[in-house]
């Protein structure tokens, strides 16, 4: 299965797709600031947390819906954090394979599983919301554990991307 993984992100490993990723990250990452405006800065979204409880989820519904921002926030979060999630697991993916080579097709895992720990968190926050019912959920413990994995694994998923990088550059160079 990771070979076929491999193959599809090999494939798509050209300058035009980074290029396409790249320009979506940066519009998606406009659309993230203009989101954090419309909601403003003094309500803490759960997805930007190391960690939180199904009180703080409760208490961050509430503040979103005193504000009358739920069905954009729900709305974003089923169309910006989809999209976001997608772009950079994928041009993280096409970096490990470009940087790390065939032989190390493991690395796309971490990507891989970045991408689904985030689209979890994600619908997880929208299944919150829309279940509702003035008090908190214990499905909020199982959101929370998909934004600390995610937040784990993207750092590492960097940490990877910048290390092969780092190695390619410099085994290139000396040759």
């Amino acid at each position: 299965m990771i070979d076929k993984l491999y193959d599809f992100v090999d494939r798509l490993s050209t300058w035009p797709i980074v290029a396409i990723l790249v320009v979506i990250l940066v519009l998606t990452n406009q659309a993230y600031i203009g989101r954090r405006e419309i909601i403003g800065n003094q309500i803490q979204l759960l997805e930007s947390r190391r960690w939180y409880t199904p009180t703080d989820a409760e208490q961050f519904i509430g503040d979103l819906r005193d504000q009358n921002q739920v069905p954009y926030y729900v709305g974003t979060k089923v169309t910006l954090d989809v999209i976001y999630p997608i772009t950079y697991g994928l041009l993280f993916a096409i970096l490990l394979a470009r940087t790390w080579g065939p032989r190390f097709t493991w690395t796309l895992l971490f990507p891989f599983f970045t991408l689904v720990f985030n689209l979890l968190e994600s619908g997880t926050i929208v299944y919150l919301f829309l279940t509702y019912n003035n008090g908190p959920s214990n499905v909020a413990w199982f959101a929370a554990t998909c934004t600390m994995l995610k937040t784990i694994l993207f750092l590492f998923s960097l940490v990877l991307v910048l290390n092969g990088g780092i190695v390619r550059l410099f085994r290139v160079s000396l040759y």
